[in-house]
């Protein structure tokens, strides 16, 4: 199976510690100078994600005036490998720019 290439201001939500997400948004808005990143995440991340997006624009760089701009839920469907059945997986994209 191949690997879709991810956009440079993709952040994409899993296991790693919350600071680690939170430098990512400081590193592509200050040090990339980048205008708008994607926060995405699935299951059980999608409160991380609304944590990184709310902490970011209210404590770690709320001198940027970091605002919402949208805000995408869906579903994704997959085959389970141990039993081939259909999973379906809520998903979360929000749009941050500055």
């Amino acid at each position: 199976m191949e690997r879709k290439q991810i956009k440079e201001n993709v952040i994409l939500v899993g296991i790693k510690p919350f600071m680690s997400y939170m430098k990512s948004v400081n590193t592509l808005f200050r040090g990339k100078n980048l205008k708008e990143i994607e926060i995405k995440a699935r299951g059980k991340n999608i409160k991380k994600a609304i944590d990184i997006a709310e902490s970011s624009r209210k404590k770690f760089c709320h001198d940027l005036n970091i605002k919402i701009k949208n805000i995408e839920i869906d579903t994704e469907h997959f085959i389970s490998k141990e039993d081939n059945k259909e999973i379906s997986v809520s998903t979360i994209t929000i749009f941050l720019t500055i």
